[in-house]
């Protein structure tokens, strides 16, 4: 097998533990952020990626209100299982939701600057 070709535009970012998102369907799906970038964000989360709408706004917080950026359009532009480990305790079943970020506000887009600078490094790509 060859080597996996990231394609994506934006350098991704791996987050601090405390880094979560709600994805807005009527009410809000709480994920986990797995990796973000300027033009979007891998997000894990045990409600089923077929619940969640193609399009849609996001809200990225750290615990504890440190930070919260709330309704940044967003879109799914992929989904699929998750599982971070096998292990047969398991109790849910994770989906694994790539989203493509909207056109954000000169707001949304300097609080996305202070977010990656606070609460992300770098990560590499060709692992993921």
């Amino acid at each position: 097998m060859g080597r996996h070709i990231d394609r994506r535009n934006c350098k991704r970012f791996k987050v601090n533990d405390e880094s979560f998102a709600f994805i807005d369907n009527e009410s809000k799906i709480l994920c986990k952020i797995r990796n973000i970038s300027r033009g979007g964000i891998s997000l894990i989360t045990i409600a089923n990626a077929e619940h969640i709408p193609e399009l849609f706004d996001t809200d990225i917080f750290v615990t504890d209100r440190i930070f919260y950026l709330k309704n940044i359009p967003s879109k799914k532009i992929s989904k699929s299982s998750y599982l971070a480990n096998k292990s047969p305790f398991t109790a849910f079943v994770k989906s694994r939701v790539g989203i493509q970020f909207g056109k954000l506000d000169s707001d949304q887009a300097a609080q996305l600057e202070i977010f990656l600078k606070n609460h992300a490094t770098i990560e590499d790509v060709s692992e993921l």
